[in-house]
């Protein structure tokens, strides 16, 4: 009896220990991982949005959407005209799960350029969407009102990657939801009032 009661006080004392190692690790370990997010967010803004001549990041609206569901808007401008946005989308229809696609959109609506954010697709398949010239060829110049929003497997205009259906299928979805949304709010993308006064 005094052996065992011995080893369980020695499992939870290495329990505590073990613990709280994981504890200071992750406190260590989140600060770099959310820079890391936030520079490839950015990094995905830049690259999608149309040109623009601003900081983009400081050129932000958010609209709220649902509770607790906000639509965080970087407003791209050339010579102070707004020239496009870049905001997340997300479909919960990945072969492995959630996408998230950073979309970047003309003033009019256009896709004007996409890319991956996060998935869990099959190396090799699905994964092949992560490739930036092969996002461009597909979606780039599409609108909600010009494209069947379907892959062409299903009849609608959108290519994918053979052997990668159900992704190509889950970034239309992404997409789609994202020019809606766009459709939606467009009037507050683009009217509205930055910090310094400009909209």
């Amino acid at each position: 009896m005094k052996t065992m009661l011995n080893l369980s006080l020695r499992l939870a004392l290495i329990s505590a220990v073990a613990a709280l190692a994981l504890a200071q690790v992750a406190d260590f370990t989140a600060g770099p991982i959310a820079a890391a997010a936030r520079a490839a967010s950015l990094r995905a803004i830049r690259q999608v949005l149309p040109a623009y001549d601003n900081a983009p990041d400081q050129d932000v609206v958010r609209i709220a959407l649902a509770p607790g569901d906000t639509l965080e808007c970087f407003r791209g401008r050339r010579d102070g005209a707004i020239s496009g946005c870049a905001y997340k989308a997300v479909t919960p229809l990945g072969y492995s799960g959630e996408i998230v696609v950073m979309l970047g959109l003309e003033a009019d609506g256009k896709v004007s350029g996409v890319r991956l954010l996060q998935h869990a697709e099959t190396p090799g398949l699905g994964a092949k969407y992560a490739e930036p010239a092969l996002l461009d060829a597909y979606y780039r110049g599409h609108g909600l009102a010009d494209t069947d929003w379907r892959v062409a497997k299903d009849g609608g205009d959108l290519d994918a990657v053979t052997g990668a259906t159900v992704t190509g299928r889950a970034l239309a979805d992404a997409i789609q939801r994202g020019l809606e949304q766009y459709q939606a709010h467009r009037d507050e993308i683009l009217g509205a009032a930055t910090e310094g006064g400009q909209p």
